[in-house]
């Protein structure tokens, strides 16, 4: 799988680039939290796309890749399962991750 850089979230206040460990400016000390849920929005559908597939749930799986690569185009990892997962059958889609299902 590709790399993927670090998008960096900054104070809106101050301008400041956050420490993602604390969620806070290290300037103003404003709580910066959400603004690395908006920033991290695609990683975090990406992660729990993989716990779906791992869990058996082709179709949220789906969903949640589709929401990742909407929220950040560049996240290569997310738009190369989501592709592998399309050009399956449907019915694959819905299995890929389970072992040992018998029909």
């Amino acid at each position: 799988m590709s790399a993927v850089s670090t998008p960096e979230v900054s104070c809106p206040l101050c301008r400041v680039p956050a420490d993602p460990r604390s969620l806070r400016c290290p300037s103003c000390r404003e709580d910066l939290s959400v603004l690395f849920r908006l920033r991290y929005a695609g990683r975090i559908d990406y992660n729990r796309a993989l716990d779906a597939l791992a869990a058996g749930d082709g179709a949220l799986a789906l969903g949640l890749l589709h929401r990742a690569v909407a929220a950040e185009p560049g996240l290569h990892p997310a738009r190369e399962l989501l592709e592998s997962l399309s050009v399956a059958a449907p019915s694959a889609a819905a299995s890929v991750g389970r072992e040992g299902d018998a029909p």
